[in-house]
């Protein structure tokens, strides 16, 4: 419900009443940007599903796992995890920087920047000390090897 919210319904009420851009055909390839967030996200929930054994659900909410199910039981470092410590929230951004593209609107393009400022510091301040103390030596090793965003692995 969340990643439908703030990647649909919100550019959905920021795209009334904008400045737009004029990108003429250009804006098809917000398009590609959306399709490949898409996929990103999709393939990270698998990755926690299958590999992590448990859901994209926070830390912080566990109070909703009725709900939403629980963070992953095991730490997830394959698939687009190898290339990005935080593919899912990537996507995310994509999704709405293709839309922004799309639509031609710079409110949900001020979004996108908005978000992903909002993305960085959640990553920095309370996911990544959460999953130092929740996997140790071995989250550790992976913050050594793996890029934050995006990026060649090192070996």
């Amino acid at each position: 419900m969340i990643p439908g919210f703030v990647t649909g319904y919100i550019p959905y009420i920021l795209s009334g009443g904008t400045q737009y851009i004029d990108l003429g055909y250009l804006k098809y390839a917000g398009l590609l940007s959306v399709f490949t967030g898409i996929l990103f996200y999709l393939r990270s929930a698998k990755s926690f599903l299958l590999n992590g054994k448990g859901t994209p659900a926070i830390w912080f909410t566990k109070k909703l796992k009725f709900l939403i199910g629980e963070e992953p039981f095991e730490m997830v470092s394959t698939g687009l995890y190898k290339y990005s410590r935080n593919p899912m929230y990537l996507g995310i951004i994509l999704i709405i920087i293709g839309e922004a593209v799309y639509f031609e609107s710079e409110n949900i393009l001020i979004y996108s920047i908005l978000l992903a400022v909002f993305f960085h510091l959640v990553v920095v301040f309370l996911e990544e000390p959460h999953l130092k103390r929740k996997f140790g030596a071995e989250y550790n090793e992976y913050l050594g090897k793996t890029p934050r965003w995006f990026g060649i692995p090192k070996n």
